[in-house]
């Protein structure tokens, strides 16, 4: 069985990355080396670390790695973790997510295992749900696909939402970022991104859509985790808001979209402003507002 990396990017979330640090111990029957890689934006200090390390050393075969970053962001930080990480499969878990199936690394290493085509793995956090309204709405508006491992025409990864209701693997074109794995080889060609250094909104698209190039992505509907989508990792909607726009504009010319995905992009934008309105978030308002403004009146960055 092929050795792993757990790669937990955090930013002064001590009680969550616990949380998730205590999980990854209590996983069982493992046959390979599993090599925790803390990628920190934050200050966790070295008596935390320490925490860590006694709580992973019920293991033998888990070893932690702590990188302590200068330039802060979420791109950056999953840029890294291909160039230091120790072993050949890199797991991206977010910090405040928690394994909660014990045998949740054994049954991810099978599928590289059964299958050498494989780039990537992903899983599924407990909970979602769409409803067949919410369904309708959603490919009606380009936020999602009617398939559930295809991108909506403006590549946005809606159909996520009904994930759980998968039965058996399937193929995909994306992975929830929260919890998904690759090989690194097919992260080599990752690069910092200057539109994504401070609003990485979507950055698990641009991953998978590198990873594509060097072989198939599946979803493994057992491999279930819980993702407790902490409040204080929520940044200003306003900010967030022009990101998913701008990100959205660059990873369609990334894939070489055509004008009618590009339309379907500013469809989804204008449905969103008004939804957001009619709910009186003005942030977010002005946030889809100015990513409307830059997509007619931004110079727009070469690839």
């Amino acid at each position: 069985m092929q050795n792993i990396t757990i790669a937990i990017c955090t930013r002064n979330r001590v009680a969550d990355i616990t949380k998730c640090i205590e999980s990854i111990s209590r996983q069982v029957e493992l046959y390979c080396e599993v090599e925790i890689l803390i990628v920190d934006d934050g200050d966790i200090n070295k008596e935390q670390l320490d925490l860590f390390e006694a709580i992973l050393s019920k293991i033998k075969c888990m070893k932690l790695s702590y990188f302590k970053k200068l330039k802060a962001g979420i791109w950056l930080s999953r840029v890294e973790c291909v160039k230091i990480a120790a072993h050949e499969i890199i797991l991206y878990l977010d910090d405040d997510v928690e394994l909660d199936d014990p045998y949740y690394i054994n049954k991810l290493l099978k599928n590289y295992e059964d299958d050498a085509s494989l780039a990537g793995v992903g899983g599924i956090a407990k909970g979602l749900y769409s409803s067949k309204i919410a369904n309708a709405l959603g490919v009606a508006t380009f936020q999602m696909s009617s398939s559930l491992g295809k991108l909506s025409k403006s590549g946005l990864a809606g159909s996520i939402a009904n994930w759980n209701k998968a039965k058996s693997n399937f193929e995909t074109e994306f992975f929830h970022g929260c919890n998904m794995s690759f090989k690194k080889n097919s992260l080599k060609d990752m690069k910092p991104l200057s539109w994504m250094e401070n609003y990485a909104v979507g950055d698990d698209l641009y991953m998978c859509y590198y990873a594509s190039n060097y072989g198939r992505l599946v979803i493994d509907p057992d491999l279930k985790i819980i993702h407790h989508e902490s409040p204080q990792s929520r940044d200003k909607a306003e900010k967030v808001s022009k990101a998913k726009v701008v990100n959205h504009y660059y990873f369609l010319k990334m894939k070489q979209a055509g004008i009618l995905n590009y339309g379907a992009l500013l469809w989804t934008i204008v449905y969103s402003i008004v939804k957001e309105m009619v709910k009186k978030n003005n942030d977010a308002t002005i946030g889809y507002l100015k990513g409307i403004k830059f997509l007619f009146f931004t110079k727009k960055e070469s690839l």
